[in-house]
């Protein structure tokens, strides 16, 4: 009886609280309306859920459960049982700084995100710079990376530890409150500010973007020469909120995600430039080094080191302590450059430095070849000290970040003076930067950019004519001479010195210069080197078009091959390399002497080879350097086939003997006599002869000197045989 009072009791008293919880308090206690998540859009127009809950924050270890019953933007939440605060939590917002419309104004536009105050994505305006393989969207120069990084997040040691005690995001990755964004004439600016949980640091970042003020008419011409259209200046504040002075050391993160062309074919990946105020040796680095230094850290270490700790050892051991002028990422046709705004002299830039170190960093690294790593740096500032609040309570660093193409009249002015970025090279810069320089005036006038190639090989070869004509006259005679040069080597055997004389001899009497050949040749290399590297560093070449030549800065790419070539060619096939080799081994054919021993044979072999070898070089190189070697070539053939009848009419006069081979339909055919049939001329004066050159010179001394020395020999004897005796 008990035991059923007992069960009657328990039941009833579950059902009248399930009645109640379920049908009676949501009635009479309504609970209040949950707040919308935000929605963010990104630069392509789609939703995204807030980045704190997103797939790639979970993924990243950037959010617990705690996330979903967060307090609004702006509220404090409770303390900790060490009477700590929590940090507070602000909303993850994204925002647009400048834009995309070809009219705005605006050469990029910047998307920035609250989470970590950074640039996530930095996007070119200009209708000529369209995405290599998606071209119906603009080329995004700044965050092509699909890890967390950002471009510009700071962090602060001492907020980070705070941080750590309530969530796992770091400064880096936790969202900054928006303070304000504004739009004027003068461009776009947006300002994002976080307090250090324990209420004494305030830290503010600003992003101003300019409009480039110009009429519409002008704006084409200022989007290629006016650099501060690509420049995005950045004010990075640190405020003291105590009563007490502070002392803190801030890291900042450099441009991530730099954007990789043309992977199979490029001839330049990332690499980080730093070019110092004090001059000194300036740092270019690559992938690969840095990713031999990574793996030697963890070698030493014995296990995969962590990102803290890998940060340490790169900070400490691969740092570079010198202050910059700029520190950035390159690659072939665009830059990502970061330049401190500082006005003192560089002797007090020297002495108070504001960046201590600067170190590399891997941000993705590639599986298959470490040259395609994405890789970036960090800057680390000097110990910034904060007067009590009320006083000079802060501190204000300014940095110009620019990102854009690699032409000169964008990175030459200051801040960045950056003309090395370019990579013309120390050897023959100036002609490079003078091919460059013709390149563009010849772009201006109007030309398209594969007829601006053809004009620039007209003019170079038309000013090596004079060199050219000389070198075809050398070569008829030294093909005439041929007979003569088999002679002597039937005359004189196996005696190379004596043969050496006589073939130098035969040369001065016919007015030749070994060295005629190979002169235009000496000339024509700089300028080959020159326009090699104009060509690749010409932004202006990238998606320029010709017949099926879809872009002329890569190679021509006729179509896609089914499996790879070997040696590392790749699975497209070009149509240019071949067609340049070709050319090269018809000029060969044309005009080089017949071969009249096996040593001329196997040279004339291996020159083919070479040819043929410098068609696989230039099957990665750009189409518009094989439309320049194709274009040469065309003009070579028309030049040595115009100047034949009268170089050959003239280079083959025997001063000695007055004799000339017989020109026309019986040239070079045997007389009766069983010698070439020749025609008498008159001789010319001895004195109208040239003087030996240096090289008929310098063996008329060693032969004088031979001879001398055979002379005493033969004297020294007799008197030797005498003391014998």
């Amino acid at each position: 009886m008990e035991n059923r009072r007992l069960f009657a009791f328990m039941f009833l008293s579950v059902a009248t609280f399930w009645i109640w919880g379920q049908l009676v308090a949501p009635k009479l206690f309504p609970p209040p309306p949950k707040k919308p998540v935000p929605q963010q859009v990104d630069a392509d127009g789609a939703k995204k859920s807030e980045p704190g809950i997103s797939d790639d924050s979970i993924a990243a270890g950037a959010v617990d459960s705690a996330v979903a019953e967060k307090p609004a933007d702006g509220e404090q939440a409770s303390a900790d049982g060490n009477g700590e605060a929590a940090p507070a939590v602000h909303p993850s917002v994204k925002v647009n700084l400048g834009s995309l419309e070809p009219g705005s104004g605006y050469a990029l536009q910047v998307v920035l995100t609250s989470e970590g105050a950074a640039i996530e994505e930095v996007w070119l305006t200009d209708p000529q710079f369209r995405d290599l393989k998606l071209t119906d969207k603009q080329a995004r120069v700044i965050g092509n990376n699909s890890s967390a990084d950002r471009s510009f997040t700071t962090a602060v040691d001492f907020i980070d530890q705070q941080l750590l005690k309530h969530t796992p995001l770091s400064l880096e990755a936790v969202s900054w409150k928006l303070e304000q964004q504004t739009e004027n004439p003068d461009g776009m600016s947006a300002t994002f500010s976080f307090d250090s949980p324990d209420g004494r640091v305030r830290l503010e970042k600003t992003y101003h973007l300019p409009r480039i003020k110009v009429v519409p008419e002008q704006l084409r011409t200022a989007l290629r020469s006016d650099p501060s259209g690509y420049t995005v200046r950045i004010e990075f504040k640190l405020i003291n909120l105590s009563a007490e002075p502070q002392e803190l050391v801030y890291e900042m993160q450099g441009p991530v995600g730099m954007l990789l062309e043309n992977e199979e074919h490029t001839s330049k990946y990332r690499d980080i430039k730093i070019e110092f105020l004090a001059g000194g040796d300036d740092v270019t680095t690559t992938p690969k080094e840095i990713v031999s230094s990574v793996e030697e850290h963890e070698e030493q270490a014995g296990h995969a080191l962590e990102r803290k700790e890998l940060f340490e050892l790169l900070k400490s051991k691969d740092k570079w302590t010198g202050v910059f002028r700029y520190a950035g990422i390159d690659v072939q046709f665009f830059a990502a450059l970061v330049a401190p705004l500082d006005d003192r002299s560089p002797e007090l830039r020297a002495e108070q430095k504001l960046i201590d170190r600067t170190y590399p960093m891997i941000v993705e690294k590639d599986r298959r070849d470490d040259r395609k790593s994405d890789i970036s740096f960090r800057m680390v500032s000097t110990p910034v000290k904060l007067e009590a609040k009320g006083g000079a309570d802060s501190v204000s660093h300014q940095y110009a970040f620019f990102a854009g193409p690699k032409r000169r009249e964008l990175l030459d002015p200051l801040p960045l003076a950056a003309s090395r970025v370019l990579d013309y090279g120390s050897w023959f810069g100036f002609i490079a930067r003078g091919m460059h320089w013709l390149l563009d005036q010849f772009y201006s006038i109007g030309m398209p950019y594969v007829l601006a190639i053809i004009s620039l090989t007209v003019l170079v070869r038309g000013l090596l004519f004079p060199l050219s004509k000389k070198q075809a006259i050398s070569a008829a005679k030294m093909k005439d001479l041929q007979p003569k040069l088999a002679e002597l080597k039937l005359k004189f055997g196996d005696d190379k010195e004596k043969m050496a004389r006589a073939q130098m001899e035969l040369w001065r009497k016919h007015n030749i210069n070994p060295l005629g050949g190979c002169l235009p040749l000496f000339f024509q290399f700089p300028i080959f080197i020159g326009l090699y590297t104009s060509l690749n560093t010409a932004v202006d070449l990238r998606m320029a078009s010709f017949l099926w030549i879809e872009n002329l800065a890569g190679p021509d790419a006729l179509f896609r091959l089914p499996f790879e070539l070997p040696f590392g060619l790749g699975a497209d096939f070009s149509l240019l390399p071949c067609i340049t080799v070709v050319l090269f081994l018809l000029q060969q054919k044309m005009f080089m002497p017949p071969a009249l021993d096996e040593q001329q044979v196997a040279q004339q072999k291996m020159m083919n080879f070479m040819t043929i070898f410098m068609g696989v070089m230039f099957w990665h190189q750009p189409a518009g350097l094989c439309i320049y070697f194709i274009a040469s070539s065309l003009w070579g053939i028309a030049e040595r086939t115009m100047l034949g009848n009268t170089s050959v009419a003239t280079a083959t006069t025997d001063e000695t003997s007055g004799e000339v081979p017989e020109r026309g339909d019986d040239a070079g055919r045997p007389s009766a006599s069983g010698k070439p049939s020749v025609k008498v001329v008159t001789p010319k004066p001895e004195a109208s002869a040239k003087p030996p050159g240096f090289m008929q010179k310098l063996l008329e001394m060693a032969e004088e000197a031979r001879q001398n020395a055979e002379k005493s020999k033969k004297d020294s004897t007799p008197n030797r045989k005498k003391r014998n005796r």
